[in-house]
């Protein structure tokens, strides 16, 4: 990883961390604080990335947070700003959990962001793991934006073409050729391999992979676009037209 990118790295994590506004996480902030308290609790961040939102939970509540990653790049860039800031009840770890299973019981388990980048076959042995890492009356929150919002592309802070994973092939393989630059992952090294490690992922994708597990789903948001408007910030739209304004799913479950 180059300077370049550790600093462009350590400032994206470092704004996720301290911005309770930062503009792909407010609403994930938002619903965290009106719905769990952390306190006491044992947090695993499941593909943690950069930690900014590990570090986040570790800094508003009084728990210990284990953020678990694939991507050695991320993890780099993790550790640093927790010693920058001096975050003590929070650890790193770079762990590919298929060839060393997920250990320890935990009573939250938050995948923030990640669903949509692994294969689902891998998804499903994570799950499985991540059931049997779950305390008894443990729950596994996740976040994710379906394939179907204006920004599961993950492409529109560069393409800035909402939906543009539906356009022609064609066009799309020559937009990101045009714009194709390095990024701070290991493993999803630029732009063409972040797109192209996408699973596509929605609601009905992600519930058959729960469904082999004993996981009950508890709770569901769709947050819409139309959700910004007063008074309609708990009414999901998730019928079409309406459901491709969904930029966020959220979603919890819990043993049965």
């Amino acid at each position: 990883m180059t300077d370049a990118l550790l600093l462009e790295g350590l400032n994206y994590a470092e704004q996720n961390f301290l911005d309770e506004n930062a503009d792909h996480l407010k609403v994930d902030k938002a619903l965290v604080r009106k719905l769990l308290d952390l306190d006491g609790k044992r947090i695993m961040d499941f593909g943690c990335g950069m930690g900014g939102m590990t570090l986040w939970y570790a800094k508003n509540w009084d728990c210990e947070v284990h953020g678990v990653d694939i991507d050695g790049h991320h993890i780099q860039v993790a550790n640093q700003i927790k010693e920058k800031h001096k975050v003590e009840n929070v650890n790193f770890v770079k762990q590919n959990v298929i060839e060393k299973p997920l250990g320890g019981k935990f009573d939250y388990v938050f995948l923030n962001d990640v669903v949509e980048h692994i294969p689902l076959d891998i998804l499903q042995n994570i799950f499985l793991q991540l059931e049997k890492v779950l305390a008894p009356d443990g729950k596994i929150f996740v976040s994710y934006p379906p394939w179907k919002s204006p920004y599961a592309s993950h492409l529109n802070h560069v393409i800035k073409i909402p939906w543009c994973q539906f356009l022609p092939k064609s066009t799309l393989d020559g937009l990101i050729e045009k714009n194709n630059h390095p990024i701070v992952g290991e493993l999803e090294s630029d732009l063409r391999e972040a797109y192209d490690g996408l699973n596509h992922m929605t609601h009905e994708k992600i519930s058959k992979v729960i469904a082999n597990t004993s996981l009950k789903q508890v709770y569901r948001k769709s947050h819409c676009i139309i959700n910004r408007m007063p008074l309609l910030e708990n009414i999901p739209f998730r019928i079409f037209p309406l459901n491709y304004l969904i930029t966020k799913e959220f979603l919890m479950v819990g043993k049965g």
